[in-house]
C-alpha cells in the first residue's frame, strides 16, 4: 500500500504522547473501497428485503449467484476482511511481539506411557489414574 493511501498515516491516528495508535474507522470506513463495500452491503440487503414484496426480484435472490453474494455482502465478512488491516496496524503500534517458543514449550516431557499429559497416563504413578494393585490379606 502506498504511504499516501495508508489509513494509519493520518494525523488523527496519532495520540498526544507521540505514539501511533490506529483507529478502527481509518480502516473500516475511510478508504473508498470500504465505503463502496458498505454501500453495496446496504443496497444488496435492501434489495433482499424488497424481494419479499416484489416478485420480479425474487428470482434473482433465490439464484446461486445470490448465494455467493450473500457471503460477499454479509456484514461480518466485510468487518473481518477490513479489520485484518486494522489488526495488523494495531499490533505493529503496540508493544507486543512474537517470541519463538523454547525447546521445552515445543517438546514437553512425555510420561511413562507416552502421553503428553502426565496426569492422564494410567501407567504413570504420578497421575491419579495409576493402575493400583490391591493385595488381599488372605
Amino acid at each position: 500500500m502506498e504511504p499516501a493511501n495508508d489509513p494509519s498515516n493520518t494525523t488523527e491516528n496519532h495520540t498526544t504522547n507521540g505514539t501511533s495508535k490506529p483507529k478502527a474507522s481509518a480502516w473500516l470506513w475511510r478508504p473508498w473501497q470500504a465505503k463502496m463495500w458498505w454501500a453495496g452491503i446496504a443496497v444488496y440487503w435492501a434489495g433482499k428485503w424488497a424481494s419479499f414484496h416484489v416478485p420480479s426480484l425474487e428470482g434473482f435472490y433465490t439464484s446461486a449467484l445470490a448465494g455467493y453474494l450473500n457471503i460477499l455482502f454479509f456484514p461480518m465478512t466485510a468487518l473481518f476482511i477490513l479489520g485484518a488491516g486494522f489488526a495488523q496496524a494495531w499490533f505493529a503500534a503496540s508493544d507486543w511481539e512474537f517470541v519463538e517458543p523454547t525447546q521445552e514449550e515445543m517438546f514437553h516431557e512425555h510420561s511413562v506411557g507416552g502421553y503428553s499429559d502426565l496426569a492422564s497416563d494410567p501407567l504413570d504413578p504420578r497421575s491419579g489414574l495409576h493402575w493400583q494393585h490391591f493385595h488381599r490379606n488372605e
